[in-house]
């Protein structure tokens, strides 16, 4: 027996100080924050710029279409980005592949700022913007799980879902900021301008952050679990040439979830697609919505934007602390259940017109999103052992994206199109319910050790 291996198969790590622990979760919530600002502040300026700028030939309603499908290229390069980080970070380690996502993620939204439009490089300029997206799309997809685990890993047992939260307030965080630099260059110039050159700015603005979010990332130490898990196969393997039970580095460790955990990724994938399809109806749809269909202007919609967003970090935090105390099925559900409530009487408010009915609409439908978001990183964290964590937890969330996020302002549009805002409501209240049976029967994993 190891120092790093237990009998009974369960991990000997190293155990973090309460400090070194606080420090690890701020350190993924400003890489985290960092990474979703780019994300995010390119489906912002796609929903209002893009579709002028390099979609000019088409109709508004096409060309806005045609935006949203570059947003869409992203959650298609996120699985392939995601399990490639994943494998990796189950292999090599979970700090090494967040710095080289983030990276990435840092260079790509760089490069957006400086890409030519369709009136100087004509079909190229889309062609540009896509394969941007795609790699943006890719290096989000490894920063997820990575965040989650690191936060997670350090953390002691009664506190892990409020410090893993701190990587999902990143989210969120990254919502604010990026809505907040938009909000004040569209106050502060134009909108000809705007849309014109300034749009720009946001983009390029992203080095300095990339600078601060390496400098974090790089002064944090590995996980001491993932470090004990790789002791452990080490020693398996010199005493055996083999792997040794759970405790090993699988080879391809996604075809070891797929092949021992497909119930619980099924599973996983349907209890994730509520925040995904939910979060993007709220910030992508109706965002559009508010400036197209209902007239609201720019800045009083993304005003809107920041008052939900500070609405969804409350819901956040509030069900991160129920989670450690009650049990992540229990913050869950509470979740799942705010969102059944407030759906429809938030649309209802949200279709007068009105910016601040648009903003407190907008607020009331993002708390319960954000509480039902707050546990699921630690959720997945725990029904997943430490050879497999980072690719179980990564094909979860990005499965359930693709099922979700990807494709819910094209349903709320086509939906809203055809039968009205309540429709949408009955879309939402729909993958909501899917999400709570895939909980329930998922269970609760609080009591699941994660040193396995």
């Amino acid at each position: 027996m190891t120092q790093a291996e237990a009998s009974d198969g369960v991990l000997d790590s190293r155990t973090p100080s309460p400090a070194e622990a606080s420090r690890v979760a701020k350190a993924a919530f400003i890489g985290t924050t960092i990474e979703w600002y780019d994300f995010y502040i390119y489906a912002s300026t796609a929903t209002l710029v893009f579709g002028t700028q390099f979609f000019p030939a088409m109709s508004p309603f096409a060309a806005t279409l045609a935006s949203f499908a570059t947003i869409a290229v992203a959650f298609i390069a996120r699985p392939i980005g995601g399990l490639i980080f994943a494998h990796y970070g189950d292999r090599v380690g979970r700090k090494t592949t967040l710095i080289v996502s983030l990276l990435l993620m840092g260079v790509s939204t760089m490069l957006v700022g400086l890409l030519p439009t369709y009136a100087t490089a004509g079909a190229l300029a889309p062609i540009l913007l896509v394969l941007m997206r795609f790699v943006q799309g890719a290096a989000v997809g490894g920063e997820w799980g990575g965040a989650i685990l690191m936060a997670t890993e350090f953390a002691p047992p009664d506190r892990r879902a409020r410090l893993s939260s701190w990587a999902q307030q990143g989210v969120t965080a990254g919502l604010a900021l990026s809505t907040a630099v938009l909000l004040v260059v569209s106050l502060a110039v134009p909108h000809e301008l705007y849309v014109d050159w300034v749009w720009r700015l946001p983009f390029l603005s992203s080095a300095v952050l990339i600078v601060v979010g390496l400098v974090m990332r790089l002064r944090i130490a590995e996980s001491p679990i993932f470090e004990a898990g790789k002791k452990a196969g080490e020693s398996a393997h010199a005493r055996a040439g083999a792997s040794a039970g759970g405790t090993t580095r699988a080879r391809l460790p996604i075809a070891t979830v797929l092949r021992e955990s497909p119930r619980t990724l099924a599973l996983a994938t349907l209890a994730y697609l509520t925040v995904s399809a939910t979060f993007y109806v709220a910030f992508v749809f109706l965002l559009s919505h508010a400036t197209g269909t209902l007239k609201i202007s720019q800045a009083a919609a993304l005003t809107g934007v920041l008052v939900a967003a500070g609405s969804y970090s409350i819901g956040l935090r509030v069900s991160a602390g129920l989670a450690d105390a009650r049990g992540r099925r229990t913050a869950l559900m509470t979740g799942f259940a705010g969102i059944l409530v407030v759906v429809f009487p938030a649309l209802a408010l949200i279709q007068t017109g009105s910016p601040a009915l648009f903003a407190a609409g907008l607020a009331l439908l993002a708390f319960p999103v954000g509480c039902a978001y707050a546990p699921i990183g630690v959720y997945f964290a725990e029904l997943f052992p430490t050879a497999t964590r980072y690719s179980g937890i990564t094909a979860a969330n990005q499965a359930g994206s693709l099922l979700g996020a990807a494709v819910a302002p094209f349903i709320a549009i086509a939906l809203f199109a055809a039968a009205g805002m309540y429709a949408v409501g009955a879309y939402v209240a729909l993958v909501t319910i899917i999400s709570a049976a895939a909980v329930h029967a998922l269970g609760e994993s609080r009591h699941l050790n994660l040193e396995r």
